[in-house]
Formats: structure tokens, sequence, C-alpha cells
């Protein structure tokens, strides 16, 4: 198994992400991201729902040791996937804009 981005010709993963602070409520991007929830192809990742998620950006300063350790776990079941993840622990580590995350 492959980093889904690492499949494809231009790069893009299967997921996407949306600023959400930056969308003001009631407006067309939030009336756009309203029926695209209704599509049923928004997952909100809810606290305690079976799909809550952790999202890390590679400029978190704290991403390449998380995504190291990912890769590391995955070594032995998925030695393809872990060394594409493993790459991006090193893009983290090397990223020049690093921040701490919000």
């Amino acid at each position: 198994m492959r980093l889904d981005r690492n499949e494809n010709a231009d790069g893009k993963g299967k997921y996407t992400l949306v600023l959400l602070r930056k969308i003001e409520r009631g407006g067309a991007a939030y009336h756009m991201l309203m029926a695209l929830s209704e599509m049923g192809v928004i997952d909100w990742g809810e606290r305690h729902s079976d799909s809550e998620f952790f999202l890390i950006r590679l400029k978190d300063k704290f991403a390449a040791p998380a995504l190291h350790a990912y890769a590391l776990a995955a070594q032995d079941e998925e030695p393809e996937f872990a060394k594409d993840v493993m790459a991006m622990a090193v893009r983290a580590e090397h990223h020049p804009n690093k921040k701490t995350p919000d």
C-alpha cells in the first residue's frame, strides 16, 4: 500500500483541508460547505465518534517526530506506506516555516 497522494500523477491526496475559521457563517462558502455536508462528502470528525481524526500539517513543529513514530509503527505491516510517511517526516523536519500548532 502506498500513501494515496503518491499513487497519482497530480500528487493530490484523497482528502482536503478546509480552513473553517475563515468561512463566514451564512456566506457563500458556508452554504457550499453545508451543501457538500448534506451530500455526505464532509466528515466533520466529531469528538468521540468513530470518525474522529487529528490533523498534522508538516509546518507543525511537532510533525516530524509524530510522523516518524507513525512510520515506524507501520513499518512491519505496510513498508511502502511507512516509507512514504517517513519521507513526509523528513520534509516536516526541514520545513522552513515551522510553527507551534493552534
